[in-house]
């Protein structure tokens, strides 16, 4: 099994042996340029191997596959709607799957909705800007973080 650790605002990271607890800090520094998951091979001095893939994000990403829709007004006025699938969420942003991708590019800005599938099923309505495009994958990122906003209220509580 493949351990899951995350990288400290300073650059740390702390590997911790699952077969006798040891742990280890070390400076990951030379990975902080790549944005995505760096998969590790350690070995510890009481001689196991194991693999760890290190979180280069800023922020956990939960996983999730949750419907919405979403509002895209193009430069020439024209008002596209459709659905979405939510895939993953983080405090910045989201992972976005579309059934058909209206005409964006990285930058383009439009309105998500949906509820998350906490108890409340507490509706979730933000303005987001494109940062990644793959195929059917849009990343996005919040335009704007608020702590007043009760979209951003629900989601701190969602992901912790």
């Amino acid at each position: 099994m493949i351990q899951k650790i995350f990288v400290s605002d300073n650059n740390i990271a702390i590997f911790v042996c699952p077969n006798c607890n040891v742990s280890k800090s070390a400076d990951v520094s030379k990975y902080k340029r790549i944005n995505k998951s760096v998969k590790l091979t350690i070995k510890c001095p009481c001689g196991n191997v194991y693999s760890v893939l290190m979180e280069m994000r800023r922020h956990y990403r939960k996983q999730v596959s949750i419907p919405g829709k979403y509002v895209f007004n193009s430069f020439h006025g024209k008002v596209q709607n459709g659905a979405l699938t939510v895939v993953d969420i983080s405090r910045r942003g989201l992972g976005l799957n579309f059934r058909t991708i209206p005409p964006i590019q990285i930058g383009s800005v439009f309105v998500v909705e949906f509820n998350l599938d906490d108890k409340q099923h507490t509706l979730i309505k933000k303005q987001v800007s494109v940062m990644r495009l793959v195929g059917q994958f849009v990343g996005v990122e919040f335009c704007s973080i608020d702590p007043s906003d009760p979209s951003d209220k629900a989601l701190g509580f969602y992901l912790f």
